[in-house]
């Protein structure tokens, strides 16, 4: 009887060891320019990041235009931009603050002297926040 307890102690707690909930690991979704005109093929992305539902917005060209990307929490939410114009290989970041079963849409282009580059936006794209 006393063998039988011990056993059951034990595929209890190895049982709790497999359920027992790890920290979640972060996926990381992009978005891309589009080649137009002397413009690059991915000048300019977007991406969200699941944990801590960080987004950020880089330039990865040297065309001496910015990156503008776009988010909204749900598809119906409130458009916020981000600009990143500090140059090739700089990003702005904020966080998006989206529920677990929320999801994040982004879209990015690029903006040189204020003006959006209409052809070189990406389409509209949704991400899970919970991931």
């Amino acid at each position: 009887m006393r063998l039988m307890s011990v056993a059951g102690v034990a595929a209890a707690v190895s049982a709790g060891v497999v359920f027992a909930a790890g920290p979640a690991a972060a996926q990381v979704f992009d978005v891309t320019t589009r080649a137009s005109g002397s413009y690059l093929a991915s000048a300019g992305s977007m991406n969200f990041q699941s944990v801590g539902e960080h987004i950020s917005t880089c330039d990865n060209s040297t065309d001496g235009a910015g990156v503008i990307g776009y988010w909204k929490v749900g598809s119906g939410g409130t458009v916020h931009p981000l600009y990143a114009g500090g140059g090739r290989a700089t990003c702005e970041r904020v966080n998006a603050s989206a529920g677990e079963s929320s999801r994040v849409y982004m879209k990015v282009c690029i903006r040189n002297n204020g003006n959006v580059i209409e052809g070189t936006c990406s389409a509209w794209d949704s991400f899970p926040a919970g991931a």
